[in-house]
């Protein structure tokens, strides 16, 4: 098994991959943060999920629905994280683990993802944003482990201003991948790549 993963300060609507992954507290879509432009390219259609209550982003709540070409990703998960009061790494950490088994049983294997900062969670961004890379290549870790031909890509989309964790979060994960896989780890720092395959 091989590994493309890269962080950005992009959107998910500007993501090109097979499908995006957005992490969503239950209540307002524009209060839920990070996936607002993704409600607007859609032209509201995530609202209006959630205004009709089809879709509230509960705890554990998955929903899969077809781009049909309204964002540059052919597919968008949507993952509830429940009421953001009751929000805690390991909920975090679960949900992700969860979104990973549902992508790799789907045979997906080219993700965007958007991490949110978590109000209230700021200094523990780094940490989580480690976390949620490693559970979600263990997800496909188990099943292709053997298969050198495999590629897991994985873009993770992150606010601008959290790229400086970057620093800290790279060499954590190089030391976890190394031992495992080949790996190539991307960030693009202003929008410019800088390559860590050391």
């Amino acid at each position: 098994m091989k590994l493309d993963l890269r962080f950005t300060s992009r959107t998910l609507e500007e993501l090109w991959c097979q499908i995006v992954i957005a992490l969503v507290f239950q209540g307002p879509i524009e209060k839920t943060g990070g996936i607002s432009g993704l409600d607007a390219k859609t032209s509201g259609y995530l609202t209006y999920l959630w205004k009709t209550g089809f879709w509230t982003g509960a705890s554990g709540d998955t929903l899969l629905l077809a781009s049909q070409n309204m964002i540059k990703a052919d597919k968008i998960l949507l993952k509830g994280l429940g009421v953001s009061s009751n929000y805690s790494t390991e909920i975090f950490s679960k949900r992700i683990k969860e979104v990973g088994c549902n992508i790799e049983g789907m045979g997906i294997n080219d993700i965007g993802i958007h991490i949110p900062v978590i109000k209230g969670f700021e200094t523990d961004f780094g940490s989580q944003l480690e976390s949620a890379c490693v559970n979600l290549v263990d997800a496909f870790f188990i099943g292709h482990k053997d298969d050198p031909d495999f590629l897991l890509k994985i873009v993770v989309s992150i606010d601008g201003s959290f790229i400086g964790d970057l620093t800290y979060v790279v060499p954590f994960l190089r030391n976890d991948l190394d031992s495992r896989l080949d790996n190539t780890i991307i960030f693009d720092r202003d929008r410019t790549c800088t390559i860590d395959n050391s």
